[in-house]
């Protein structure tokens, strides 16, 4: 993960990504009002020659009324990995071995995520939210956004759910490397829709696609889209694998250092941007209270 992985370079475990869209709501949980808590974990270690640890944890709080609902989410992950480095000092005989462990963090991902619906009638409703994020691997130091809009709800039974919403945003971003090129606080639009569909009595499917519009460069376009198929184990257990795709058009700048034709390191740096497309393949166990 680039905090975001980069595409096909790693398969891990971890929690949350599979809430990303706050259009996505299961079907079954919107006929019950109340509190609903769901929590997801999921660890990887690995040891021996190389060691790496991965740690999720996430989290959706919601409160449902008869027209109207509240919803928060939290999640992070990290991972770790070391390398070790074995030397022997001495003769082909008569030898020491000497074993050197470099560890980096190489995934560190935070968010936090609030959104308050209101049903105007069976086919309209009102939304607004705000979301931060911390994803240094995809160079984003913080950003914080800010959301008010509509929606229509297209289908709404007990098998199949179909929203859609369009909203107005408000973005401020930092960045890990500042790029002097671009405005950091910009206003944009959002574009989105969540699908949920019923395939048996303990497996759902859930497809959700968010696109973020900056209005003020209009080649920076960025896209969240997210397939999941959580498999109920029990009434309170399930085992959620999902798919992440993460594009965006403008991504942010990294430095990179600059050596000459030769080989001979110049001890400049130079900006070059990063990936545009991240990819994760994830599998959380999920605990509903």
């Amino acid at each position: 993960m680039k905090t975001t992985l980069r595409p096909l370079t790693a398969l891990a475990v971890y929690v949350g990504i599979a809430a990303t869209s706050p259009v996505s709501v299961e079907a079954q949980e919107d006929r019950e009002f109340g509190w609903f808590l769901t929590a997801e974990f999921a660890a990887v270690w690995t040891g021996g020659n190389s060691e790496s640890n991965t740690l999720g944890l996430g989290a959706t709080l919601r409160r449902v009324w008869p027209r109207s609902g509240l919803r928060f989410d939290a999640g992070a992950i990290r991972t770790e990995s070391s390398l070790k480095t074995r030397t022997a000092v001495g003769t082909s005989t008569d030898f020491n071995l000497m074993v050197e462990k470099t560890t980096e963090t190489t995934a560190d991902n935070i968010y936090v995520r609030g959104r308050y619906d209101f049903q105007v009638s069976q086919r309209f409703f009102l939304f607004g939210g705000s979301d931060w994020l911390r994803d240094t691997f995809a160079g984003i130091d913080s950003r914080f956004l800010v959301v008010a809009g509509a929606g229509n709800t297209w289908v709404d039974n007990d098998r199949v759910q179909f929203k859609t919403d369009y909203g107005a945003t408000y973005t401020f971003q930092q960045d890990v490397i500042d790029n002097p090129f671009i405005k950091t606080n910009f206003p944009g639009v959002r574009l989105a829709y969540g699908l949920t569909w019923k395939v048996t009595e303990s497996t759902e499917f859930a497809s959700d696609l968010i696109g973020d519009w900056n209005l003020h460069d209009t080649d920076d376009l960025r896209l969240d889209f997210v397939n999941s198929l959580p498999i109920a184990i029990s009434g309170a257990l399930s085992l959620k694998p999902s798919l992440k795709l993460a594009w965006r058009n403008t991504p942010s700048l990294t430095e990179v250092g600059l050596v000459a034709p030769d080989g001979t390191p110049t001890g400049e740096t130079v900006l070059v941007p990063l990936e545009k497309l991240d990819t994760f393949f994830t599998v959380a166990l999920v605990v509903k209270f």
